[in-house]
């Protein structure tokens, strides 16, 4: 629990280290969840194939006998980028020693951004170029209605293609195929953006974690009661939020919208609240209080959370110890802190997820052959040498020289045997042509010679970005087989370093 315990974070937070934990699920058992049972049915539902050890587990967080620990993200195509993996491993080892810690059932919950609208964050897989580039397969969006990815119809076929595509800058291994009859058979029996990511990274690691879709029709009648306190409250908790922001100025500024209403109601698409006499969308469109909340009581598939009330939505549902987050998010959630107090609770316990660094064999010896750390190349990058064009054309000057002496002698027996200079510009041109080609050669003799570091640069950091940003896991998987995150995860379980450099 070391992760959360660095003594310059308590002023941001209500609960740090072992101490804290105890302390947070001694608060959460004062506290009333009499939608458990329902809520439970409904995890049931979103998880047909959840292990046996957690349908157990499940059954005593209906009885109030358990507690979670929770992470979340947005459901990018094959699970997004691999810091949504590393999240979901780090809530399952949090999970189990906080297990092990309170001697009470601790299950592990990965909250689906499916509210969110933004399908662009979601709808592509990076892969590289010929010259390791990074490039985006992308899913189109079916118009520009900016809707939750839960409503968005799942586009079998260009997922297919994308997942196809995205293989192809791999080419074939021995696990090739047993990837593709996975994705193939997922695709099929998948509708949803969210339900295709759970059932991927689901099968991934045995089903041993639940996923939760908060934008179904069953959670949404769950939620009403606290959407109409976060409708009614809504001056007490913009006031909140100003006071979290300003109380967290030495922080790493995140933005929050401080204007907005922060929840959001579907008319033609997803829009954003504002307050003012009345609540308004940008589309001009008003609703007085009393119209909301006639509103969410006839329709409450209408209503999703901001990035502000999620969090709070979160704690009224599960009786949550802890919230395993990247370092923007756990920045943002410290700004949340009085909008917890403004409903007498204290916030879960905020744990930085856990990243690595995969790293093949032959990469390693090539770091060794240049002579540096893996510190040193995702610091410094791969020294990769530019081609000189200029270099190879100062080998030709004296070739070019001699040239332009002989298509002067050549250029005056023409004109004066032949009176035409047709023969000397088609040599000239010619003589031209092979200087350039033999600069292209080199070029290309060049740009193989770097090729295998310019790989290493992308496997390390692509475009100079974080690894963990840009790669998927499939590509990972085509190399590794589909054993790989369960062997990551031991490699998790056995470690309390904040960043692995993992030998795959």
């Amino acid at each position: 629990m070391h992760r959360a315990s660095q003594p310059e974070f308590s002023k941001y937070v209500d609960h740090l280290g072992e101490e804290g934990m105890f302390a947070r699920s001694q608060h959460l058992k004062h506290r009333e969840y009499p939608h458990l049972s329902l809520l439970v049915d409904e995890l049931n539902r979103q998880n047909p194939q959840l292990s046996e050890r957690l349908k157990g587990q499940l059954e005593r967080l209906r009885t109030g006998e358990a507690q979670v620990v929770i992470t979340g993200q947005q459901t990018g195509i094959l699970g997004g980028p691999l810091y949504a993996v590393y999240k979901l491993l780090t809530c399952l080892k949090v999970a189990r020693e906080t297990e092990e810690l309170l001697d009470i059932p601790v299950l592990p919950v990965f909250w689906l951004a499916t509210e969110d609208h933004d399908f662009d964050e979601i709808n592509h897989l990076i892969v590289p170029t010929h010259d390791f580039r990074t490039r985006k397969l992308t899913v189109s969006p079916p118009d520009s209605i900016q809707r939750s990815v839960s409503r968005i119809p799942f586009d079998q076929h260009a997922v297919r293609e994308v997942v196809r595509q995205a293989l192809c800058t791999e080419g074939e291994t021995p696990y090739t195929k047993e990837l593709l009859a996975l994705t193939d058979r997922l695709i099929e029996t998948n509708t949803t953006y969210g339900g295709f990511f759970a059932a991927f990274l689901g099968e991934l690691v045995n089903h041993d974690i639940i996923f939760f879709d908060a934008d179904a029709k069953a959670v949404r009648q769950i939620e009403i009661p606290f959407f109409e306190r976060l409708i009614q409250d809504n001056p007490e908790i913009r006031q909140a939020l100003s006071k979290g922001i300003a109380q967290t100025s030495d922080l790493p500024d995140t933005f929050l919208n401080e204007e907005a209403a922060h929840l959001f109601v579907e008319d033609i698409g997803r829009e954003l609240l504002y307050p003012g006499q009345d609540f308004v969308t940008k589309q001009g469109k008003t609703y007085t209080e009393l119209e909301l909340l006639a509103l969410l009581y006839a329709s409450p598939e209408r209503f999703s959370n901001s990035v502000v009330t999620r969090p709070l939505m979160q704690d009224y549902l599960f009786p949550t110890l802890a919230y395993i987050g990247g370092p923007g998010e756990i920045a943002y959630w410290t700004r949340l802190r009085p909008l917890f107090h403004h409903f007498d609770w204290t916030m879960p316990l905020l744990i930085p997820r856990m990243g690595a660094i995969l790293l093949q064999a032959r990469d390693e010896k090539r770091l060794r052959r240049h002579q540096l750390t893996i510190d040193q190349a995702l610091r410094d990058g791969i020294p990769l040498t530019p081609f000189d064009a200029g270099d190879v054309k100062q080998h030709l000057h004296a070739s070019s020289l001699l040239s332009e002496v002989l298509m002067e002698e050549i250029k005056q027996v023409e004109q004066k045997r032949l009176k035409t200079s047709v023969i000397t510009t088609k040599l000239t041109k010619q003589l031209q042509q092979t200087f350039e080609t033999i600069v292209e050669q080199e070029r290309r003799l060049h740009e193989q010679a770097n090729r295998s570091d310019r790989a290493l640069q992308y496997q390390l950091a692509p475009d100079h970005a974080p690894q963990e940003r840009i790669h998927s896991v499939l590509p990972w998987l085509n190399r590794y087989g589909l054993d790989l995150l369960q062997t990551l995860r031991v490699q998790y379980e056995q470690t309390e370093a904040e960043q692995l450099k993992i030998l795959v």
